[in-house]
């Protein structure tokens, strides 16, 4: 996966592809996208060697592939890796920008099957959420990396049936959870320890973590506390590491022995004003390198914040607009938090809505850390609904849809060959931003034209039986030109006898104002409305279920 090797590819022929097994709807999409591979790896996944050189590792070696690591091959397909010495010609170059979240779901599905032996399944949702965990690292991996974030996903899992209490009040050191009242108690899913529970507490707060302790091989662990304000570290009923005190972060570690088999683990933690952060890592003896035991990891960056600097409104009922770089929207994204923890973010360079998400807002902590990066949407339940430009004329329904407007260019940086091209975003001559307007609730309404019509986008926050909405009002003013069409929502259903449209498991949509029409393109679904012109139209998104705490 080299960029500027001299292949088959770069001359601009066609390598036919090794022949898969039953084939599956996206068996034809990843041999497609394999074909961003093919220049450095080959045909046959063993990697292109010419007069002695090698260009790239063989794919059947891949510890990654023929383990259950999807998203560790997502973050590598995402990034590239850098060139560190002669082992091989040239660094592996990042695919973020090229490859969609489908195409990178189906080249998964491919790598694992045909290099791997057991086909992964991925979707382009997993790809996405993938795509946004990394999306604050603006730099290839090194091969260390790599082999780190690998012996560390493959590591034995140390904790399980993770337990919390949650005890409120103000303490200048550890109180004694026992003689205390809890105000909230719960178990932990993700099999991590989380101050999550208490991100909307109020004031002072201690927490109690209870887990089970799974050490499967016997030896010296090197353990490290990290805590803002005060933590301990309990094994069987012993402390084995604290941080003591109130004041800015503290970090204690100890090397314990520890036995195979099963233990008990117990983590104490308060929090007496100000910023709270906890993490607690283990590095095993051998290769079991380093695990962290809590959601929470330490990057060990001076200078850097690692803790999230969550947005809030002003004021109560207002909403608050972030204009940033974000995940999986065009750099001219414009994030907005609603009252009732119900976000959206819309992206000017297409003129429409990229994805809405409930919950918390936004952490713009990556901005502040070395370089900066983009922000991070919080919260969950992320859709995206009608990504891309919102108009298209079609003169027959079988006409594929054009999310974005692209143009390719010659690319000549850290080349000889000038012959090769990007394909970069170019501004649709059809379209012109207009910018937005804030009302007295700092609710933004969106303006832009679009060919002869004038349109203004404009969103509220709802609730309808118990469970989040958004209502969003798109007022289009002028003619259209024939066989114009909106595109609403993409792998929707269609409508059901409520009239709703089902967008995805979690979230629906219902439009008012003109009829929809459902077509079949490319395996799924897309919804369209007829426009004509000088009409109102009313969308509501509505998730399916109540937004859990």
């Amino acid at each position: 996966m080299i960029r500027f090797s001299i292949s088959a590819l770069a001359l601009g022929l066609v390598v036919p592809l090794p022949a898969s097994g039953e084939d599956d709807p996206t068996a034809d999409s990843g041999r497609q996208a394999y074909q961003y591979c093919i220049a450095c790896h080959g045909p046959d996944g063993k990697g292109i060697q010419a007069e002695g050189l090698v260009m790239a590792p063989s794919l059947h070696d891949s510890a990654m592939l023929k383990g259950s690591f999807p998203e560790l091959v997502t973050a590598v397909i995402l990034k590239g890796i850098v060139k560190e010495d002669a082992k091989f010609v040239q660094a592996m170059p990042p695919h973020e920008a090229a490859l969609k979240d489908e195409e990178i779901a189906a080249l998964i599905g491919y790598l694992t099957r045909e290099f791997g032996g057991t086909q992964r399944s991925v979707t382009a949702g997993n790809v996405l959420k993938w795509r946004g965990e990394s999306a604050s690292r603006t730099s290839p991996w090194k091969r260390g990396d790599v082999e780190s974030m690998y012996l560390e996903a493959s590591a034995p899992r140390y904790l399980s049936n993770v337990r919390y209490d949650l005890y409120q009040g103000n303490w200048k050191s550890l109180p004694d959870f026992s003689i205390l009242e809890a105000v909230r108690s719960g178990k932990l899913d993700e099999g991590l320890i989380s101050l999550d529970p208490a991100k909307n507490q109020a004031g002072g707060f201690g927490m109690a973590f209870d887990a089970d302790l799974t050490i499967h091989q016997e030896g010296d662990y090197q353990i490290t506390l990290t805590s803002d304000d005060g933590a301990a570290l309990v094994i069987d009923g012993e402390t084995v590491v604290a941080s003591h005190g109130v004041g800015t972060r503290k970090t204690e570690s100890r090397k314990e022995r520890l036995d195979a088999g099963h233990h008990t683990l117990r983590v104490l933690y308060f929090n007496a004003e100000g910023k709270s952060a906890l993490t607690l890592s283990v590095r095993g003896p051998g290769k079991l390198g380093t695990q962290w035991l809590t959601t929470e990891k330490g990057e060990g960056n001076r200078g850097q914040s690692n803790h999230a600097i969550r947005l809030t409104p002003r004021n109560p009922g207002e909403a608050i607009v972030h204009r940033s770089f974000v995940p999986d929207a065009k750099p001219r994204a414009i994030g907005v938090g609603y009252p009732g923890a119900v976000n959206l973010v819309w992206d000017a360079d297409v003129m429409n809505l990229a994805y809405v998400y409930r919950g918390e807002f936004m952490d713009v902590a990556p901005l502040w850390n070395g370089r900066g990066s983009s922000s991070k949407p919080l919260g969950r339940d992320r859709e995206i609904v009608g990504p891309g430009l919102p108009f298209q004329i079609l003169e027959t329904l079988a006409e594929r849809w054009e999310p974005f407007s692209e143009a390719k260019v010659k690319y000549k940086r850290d080349t000889a060959r000038t012959d090769d091209e990007i394909t970069i975003n170019v501004r649709h001559p059809d379209y012109q931003f207009r910018g937005y307007r804030l009302d007295d609730k700092r609710f933004p309404t969106f303006k832009y034209d679009y060919r002869k019509l004038a349109v203004t986008d404009r969103f509220e926050p709802a609730e309808i039986e118990g469970v989040t909405a958004l209502v969003r009002t798109l007022k289009i003013d002028g003619v259209a030109d024939k066989n114009t069409y909106l595109r609403v929502a993409v792998s929707g259903s269609e409508a059901n006898t409520d009239e709703w449209i089902a967008v995805s498991d979690n979230l629906k949509v219902r439009v008012n104002g003109a009829e929809t029409v459902t077509r079949r393109m490319d395996g799924g679904s897309e919804t369209l409305v007829p426009v004509t012109g000088d009409q109102t139209l009313t969308f509501t998104y509505r998730w399916n279920t109540s937004l859990q705490p």
